[in-house]
């Protein structure tokens, strides 16, 4: 599908996918709770990095701001969907001084060394060209960390309902990892399993 069309599909879903966040013990009730086991996971990591500066790839509605402004990370949150950055920038005016959103997708991360790391959850999933993202996230950052959804019934699942919408869901294995990082110039420091759901993967540079 072409950007603009994958664009929409969260532009106008964004209400719904911003809900995935509202209650975390409602989100496990749900069968959802691999959404916050990525994401503290991806907090402790960017922690444990003593990272004080994020890209946050696909920001969504920003979950990730919060948990990394109360910590000192300055964070930039990136996302394509208007509606979706129209929800982090709410988000963002919790943290003064600490958040800033752009509407922009992905393919236009060109930055080098211009943060301590980037963060890509629930992106991974859609992207048709996953070396590109890897790669650019790897320039801009020495430290990258991303959530990879497992093959398996449940994503064949997802692949039939975002199919029919004309989203693509793609799903790794961890050598599938390994592979993609020697790819785009990194290595597999970290994959942390997500139970059915997948892996979150922290990747470094070769030479780090």
């Amino acid at each position: 599908m072409s950007p603009a069309e994958f664009d929409t599909y969260f532009h106008d879903r964004a209400s719904r996918f911003a809900a995935f966040y509202r209650s975390e013990p409602v989100a496990r009730a749900l069968g959802r709770g691999p959404l916050f086991d990525r994401l503290h996971s991806a907090v402790d990591i960017v922690t444990a990095l003593g990272a004080r500066s994020v890209l946050d790839v696909g920001c969504g509605s920003g979950p990730l701001f919060a948990p990394l402004a109360v910590v000192g990370v300055r964070v930039t949150g990136i996302d394509p969907a208007p509606a979706m950055v129209a929800l982090a920038r709410a988000e963002a005016e919790r943290h003064p001084g600490s958040v800033s959103v752009q509407e922009r997708g992905w393919e236009t991360v060109d930055e080098h060394d211009a943060y301590d790391a980037a963060v890509a959850l629930g992106v991974f999933d859609y992207v048709d060209d996953p070396a590109d993202l890897l790669g650019r996230m790897g320039r801009a950052a020495p430290h990258v960390i991303g959530s990879f959804p497992a093959p398996g019934l449940r994503l064949q699942l997802r692949k039939l309902r975002y199919g029919a919408r004309g989203v693509h869901v793609h799903g790794y294995r961890p050598d599938d990892l390994r592979r993609l990082a020697s790819a785009s110039g990194l290595v597999v420091a970290d994959l942390r399993p997500l139970g059915r759901a997948g892996h979150l993967a922290h990747f470094t540079r070769a030479e780090v």
